[in-house]
């Protein structure tokens, strides 16, 4: 029992440090991960998905997606149209019918997405609130000393 004990927080704790890693690995590489909150981009970007975005280089083409700032909110979608003069994306989501009705100046692109990873978005999302990050630190603290407790105990059970 001690041992499916200590196999059970063994794998908590292996699911928390991945889930920090696919957070914050990226960031080492100037790609940030950002959460799809809607269907627009279904079924390229579907939501609940986390979506990690590389700073733009400058070379996007009509047909790449692009993440940018839309009143004051990121939005990710795929550029229909480039107007070199006023230095503006024309752009639209792929589950939308018609383009979006503001263009997009370039200086509000943040990124370009580089791929995305199903369902993590979730998590992310809910690790990076208050209640999120205290449920985190809680479970480490928990698996952890479960961990901990139940290899002592093996310890003094073996020798």
């Amino acid at each position: 029992m001690k041992r499916l004990i200590n196999i059970i927080s063994s794998i908590v704790l292996l699911i928390l440090a991945l889930i920090i890693a696919a957070i914050f690995a990226p960031k080492l590489f100037h790609i940030e991960p950002m959460v799809v909150v809607s269907g627009s981009m279904e079924p390229s970007y579907m939501k609940g998905s986390l979506l990690y975005v590389k700073e733009d280089t400058g070379g996007v083409q009509t047909g790449d997606a692009i993440t940018f700032y839309r009143n004051g909110e990121l939005v990710t979608h795929r550029v229909v149209g480039i107007n070199t003069d006023e230095k503006t994306y024309t752009t639209k989501g792929d589950a939308n019918q018609v383009n979006d009705v503001q263009p997009v100046a370039w200086s509000d692109v943040v990124g370009v997405p580089v791929f995305d990873i199903p369902w993590l978005g979730y998590p992310a999302a809910f690790f990076g609130t208050a209640q999120g990050k205290f449920v985190f630190i809680a479970l480490l603290i928990i698996f952890t000393g479960i961990t901990v407790l139940t290899e002592k105990k093996m310890e003094k059970t073996n020798g």
